[in-house]
This record gives C-alpha cells, sequence and structure tokens, in this order.
C-alpha cells in the first residue's frame, strides 16, 4: 500500500495542530521535558543526540544545557546528503552553529564527530506503538537503521503531548521508537 497521500495529510494535520500550541504552554513543556529525560532508563555516560528546534517543535535546549552541565556528551545532527544517513558533531553551549540544508541550524565541521548512544528526535505525530510521523526525507529513518546495524542505540520521540494520534501509518522504511517523551509522560515504544 502506498502511505504517500495519507501521511502527507496527516502531516497536514499535524503541522496545524502543532502550531496551535500556546507559546506560554509551550515553554512549560520544555521544561517538563527535563524532568522526564531523567526517569529514563539510560546507560551512564552516553552519547546524547538532541536537534536544534524548527519552527513549533519542541524545544529541548534546555534539556541539552541541563546535560551539557553535568557533563553528558550532546551532539546535534548534521545533514551530509539527500540520500545520506546524518553525521552527529559536539555541541557546547558556545557552539557556533551554521545554517544547514532545509534551514537546519548544526555544528560546523570544528566540532568533533560523534557516535550517539541516545537519539532525540523531532516529529509531527506519534503513536502508543512507537510509531513515529516525520517530515518526510527519511534522514532519521536511514540514520537509525544504521545506528541499529551497529548497535543498540536508544531512539527517543520527543513532543508535546497533542501530537498524539491512534496510529502512524508505517511503511517498511519506518523505524520505531524506543520511547516517545512528551511533557506528561514516558511512553515506552519497542
Amino acid at each position: 500500500m502506498d502511505y504517500t497521500f495519507l501521511k502527507r495529510q496527516l502531516r497536514t494535520k499535524a503541522v496545524h495542530k502543532r502550531s496551535e500550541i500556546a507559546l506560554d504552554h509551550a515553554l512549560w513543556c520544555a521544561r517538563e521535558i527535563v524532568t522526564r529525560f531523567n526517569e529514563l532508563p539510560l546507560k551512564e555516560n552516553a552519547v546524547v543526540s538532541a536537534y536544534w528546534p524548527m519552527k513549533t517543535e519542541l524545544d529541548v535546549r534546555p534539556l541539552m544545557h541541563s546535560l551539557y552541565d553535568k557533563s553528558v556528551t550532546v551532539c546535534l545532527p548534521v545533514v551530509v546528503a539527500k540520500t545520506d544517513p546524518l553525521l552527529f558533531r559536539r555541541w557546547e553551549p558556545e557552539a557556533k552553529l551554521v545554517v544547514g540544508p532545509y534551514g537546519t541550524e548544526q555544528p560546523n565541521e570544528k566540532y568533533e564527530a560523534v557516535t550517539p548512544d541516545v537519539l532525540l528526535l523531532p516529529l509531527l505525530a506519534f503513536d502508543r506503538q512507537g510509531g513515529r510521523l516525520g517530515y518526510g526525507g527519511g534522514f532519521y529513518d536511514r540514520t537509525v537503521r544504521e545506528l541499529r546495524q551497529k548497535g543498540n542505540p536508544v531512539v527517543i520521540g520527543v513532543a508535546f503531548s497533542d501530537q498524539e494520534i491512534d496510529q502512524v501509518p508505517l511503511e517498511e522504511t519506518d523505524e520505531k521508537l524506543n520511547f516517545v517523551l512528551t511533557e506528561n509522560e514516558i511512553i515506552k515504544g519497542l
């Protein structure tokens, strides 16, 4: 079955729904994510990949600062090419970010490339079975697939609780989440 049209419709609806979240609520959610993250069963000294928020994505920068302050290695994804997996470069609060493809902000080549143990992924919608609806470029799916072939990364979708839907239509190339982290709870996926 071709899910292209269905996913396109779901993306449009999800973007609209997320844009209706009030700024003060979004700021509160960003702080709550820090608390929820600390409740996750993660290995010590894990390298954590975050994301620099775009538009109305849940802001994980407070979490990035909290992790950095605890001496956790934090990194950000770097888009290398349209069909390649993402590369990850170390992040620090003083890091100068450069504009990458699709309007992303990413560390430049001055920052060391690292392999994350934990990936925080932005999303448009999620379900309770670990399904994630992204933007459709396949970057995270390719990256997660490659990392899972080499090891056992913990893949966590970060979202407002309002982004939950009954079921994300998944294709063979879609990678599932281990957890979904919202302002209210941690949802076990895989």
